[in-house]
């Protein structure tokens, strides 16, 4: 026992002494940590204008207003240059500061529409290049604006204009669209990458205005309103958003909160051709009746949920429309789906999949079903004899 005692004293003496701390460790007065970059078009061709808000650690503190009832100053710090590229932006910035700009806290990367319909392939392949980088940043396009006006708005209720960027995307709508999500459907044969957009409001707020579609990293336009929702849904996102159905010969209509949306997508090959069928299955809650109607009734629901499942598959084929049509763009994968179940009939036809894709036609098969009607049937203050059953 004394034997091992006295082999394992030197050990733990060297582990103590290898164990000395962080090498690589900076302290916080001397380091510059970036939580957001927009990147617009500068004001000559060929040329970027960037804009970086730089965390304040000292001026950090709880929301909303001050001790004198004076709304809070934002604590960052806004640099705003031109250059070339991004890491000459990146140095032009370094020698505006006293510290090392450090980007792996960064939580958005925010770019300018004009920016984003020219082509963002520059900025991707540098973000992809440097390791400082954090893949879990997310993607955003400023819609009808430029990034740097955006960021230039108060936000309600955060002390970073980054936290509403991030909560609306993350935590409502769970939207692949991270800087990872983004380069994996890129390199993915048959997908084409998205984004989510946000606008400014006439109140000068900002609001998530939809989702941003992508083909050859050139941004080509956004869907937005149900098709937004019945995009997301079929990403995998959060459901979400009104659906309003109507019965005919019934005045007035109701508004259906999406809850949850399950879709199984098919593809076979027949005589040659792509053949896609897509089951879905939506479940949504009642959240407004403007009509007369007794929803305690169980014929009644049964025709909602014909009319909901209805109005589900229009928004879908108006979807596609616009996706196949306007943008020609496979946002939803299709492509993808033909290279994982026929690798050698995809390696025949990916060249022309643009084309082909644009002319395919989905067989849709939607159910829906409304739940949560709970004891209330039609509107309280309406009378009893007006109630239709």
């Amino acid at each position: 026992m004394n034997r091992k005692i006295a082999l394992l004293v030197p050990v733990l003496l060297l582990t103590v002494w290898i164990c000395t701390g962080c090498w690589d460790r900076r302290e916080i007065i001397d380091v510059a940590i970036v939580m957001i970059t927009g990147v617009d078009k500068g004001q000559k061709p060929g040329i970027y204008r960037v804009h970086v808000h730089i965390a304040e650690p000292i001026q950090i503190g709880g929301p909303g207003e001050s001790g004198s009832g004076q709304k809070k100053k934002e604590p960052v710090t806004h640099i705003v240059t031109e250059a070339r590229n991004i890491d000459e932006a990146r140095s032009n910035v370094e020698r505006m500061l006293p510290r090392d700009i450090v980007t792996s806290h960064r939580r958005v990367y925010l770019i300018g529409e004009a920016l984003a319909r020219q082509g963002i392939q520059d900025l991707l392949d540098q973000i992809s290049r440097s390791p400082m980088n954090r893949l879990s940043t997310l993607l955003v396009v400023a819609e009808n604006t430029k990034a740097e006006k955006l960021m230039d708005l108060q936000v309600p209720l955060e002390n970073f204009d980054v936290e509403l960027f991030r909560e609306l995307s993350i935590r409502k709508t769970r939207i692949p669209t991270s800087l990872k999500d983004y380069f994996i459907a890129s390199t993915t044969p048959g997908q084409q990458p998205i984004a989510i957009s946000f606008a400014k409001t006439k109140e000068n707020k900002i609001m998530m205005s939809g989702i941003a579609i992508f083909r050859d990293n050139k941004l080509k336009g956004f869907v937005k309103g149900k098709e937004a929702v019945a995009l997301t849904g079929m990403l995998g996102g959060k459901t979400g958003g009104s659906i309003t159905i109507h019965l005919s010969k019934v005045k007035g209509d109701l508004s259906i909160r999406l809850d949850r949306l399950k879709l199984r997508r098919k593809v076979a090959i027949s005589k040659g051709e792509p053949k896609f069928t897509f089951q879905v299955q939506a479940v949504g809650r009642i959240l407004d009746n403007r009509t007369n109607l007794d929803l305690s009734d169980p014929s009644i629901i049964e025709k909602l949920n014909k009319a909901f499942a209805e109005e589900m598959e229009k928004t879908f084929q108006s979807l596609f429309r616009r996706l196949q049509k306007d943008f020609r763009t496979d946002s939803t994968g299709m492509g993808a789906m033909i290279y994982k179940k026929y690798p050698d009939y995809w390696k025949r036809i990916e060249k022309d999949w643009p084309k082909i894709y644009a002319d395919q036609t989905i067989k849709w098969q939607v159910s829906a079903k409304i739940t949560g009607v709970g004891s209330i049937g039609a509107q309280l203050f309406i009378p009893e004899n007006e109630v239709k059953k």
